[in-house]
């Protein structure tokens, strides 16, 4: 990482702010991102080792397509913005376009496996709603120092823990020790932002965890930190427009959306903000667990 960034200063790649965000923000403009580059090839690196020392398997194909999609997705976001120097990216239709895009294949092959009674067509697009709602959730948590690969850790955890297959395990562990040598850097005050590469490949990869799990109700419960970040964004926009549209003025129910602004405009610390979300996300993780394995301490060496 301490390479990485001495990269990134000499090319000039670093963040823009966007002005209706908070204004502690501000302050953050040029500090360096897609940091999300470096544990993704961390994570695939890592995971290919044990793939080829193991043997590939079609989850393992599947994963690595999804990881690369999907943040694919997020560096032309992330390269928009760095390079035609606005806090802009791709529009949210061309982004949900080429999510849709990228999740076709990896679906045709994933539920190709899958006994399910209802109708293929349904279970088809019910699946593409889940890898859409999971990777813009995810990207819209991405908002404070730390936040998003603090909550990310215990998440691949789980799947480590619960996964039935050995290739979906070994993914999530080395996704997990990624981000955590990741967060060390990005941590209040961040040296680096993951950018939109990073949030998009960790949005990507749960769902696509998710998935191959058969675990997208649980995901609910899991990801219930992204599944409150992304209500409190829909209620805010839509109370906005309604008001605006009755009255004539726009009103809010939160100070700012996602919600872990409004927690700042509410006064509470950065840091303090984050490590409750964590602490939450471990709840949550537990909670996850429990309701797949019971009380019964998982075996790790098995």
């Amino acid at each position: 990482m301490p390479f990485y960034l001495k990269l990134l200063k000499r090319v000039g790649i670093g963040q823009i702010i966007r002005e209706e965000g908070p204004e502690s923000h501000i302050s953050k403009s040029g500090t360096l991102t897609i940091g999300g580059i470096l544990f993704i090839l961390v994570t695939l690196v890592v995971f290919m080792i044990f793939s080829f020392l193991k043997g590939f398997t079609e989850n393992s194909y599947l994963l690595i397509y999804m990881i690369l999609g999907f943040s694919f997705i997020g560096f032309l976001d992330d390269f928009i913005k760095t390079f035609k120097k606005s806090p802009y990216g791709l529009k949210a239709r061309e982004s949900i376009f080429l999510q849709i895009i990228f999740s076709i294949p990896f679906l045709i092959i994933a539920l190709k496996t899958k006994n399910f009674n209802l109708n293929p067509v349904f279970v088809f697009f019910f699946e593409i709603i889940v890898i859409l709602a999971t990777a813009n959730s995810v990207n819209l948590t991405d908002g404070l120092d730390g936040l998003l690969s603090g909550i990310s850790i215990p998440i691949f955890l789980f799947y480590f823990l619960i996964a039935n297959d050995i290739s979906m395990s070994d993914f999530s562990l080395a996704f997990a020790g990624s981000l955590l040598g990741f967060l060390f850097f990005n941590f209040y005050p961040a040296k680096i932002f993951m950018g939109n590469t990073g949030s998009f490949a960790i949005g990507g990869a749960i769902s696509a965890l998710a998935i191959l799990t058969n675990t997208e109700i649980i995901l609910l419960v899991l990801g219930g930190i992204f599944v409150i970040e992304a209500l409190s964004d829909i209620i805010q926009v839509s109370y906005f427009k309604y008001t605006k549209r009755k009255a004539g003025i726009g009103k809010r129910i939160f100070l700012m959306a996602p919600l872990h602004h409004h927690f700042e405009l509410k006064g509470l610390p950065e840091p303090l903000i984050v490590v409750r979300f964590w602490i939450i996300q471990v709840i949550l993780t537990t909670t996850s667990i429990i309701m797949i394995k019971g009380f019964t301490f998982p075996n790790l060496f098995k």
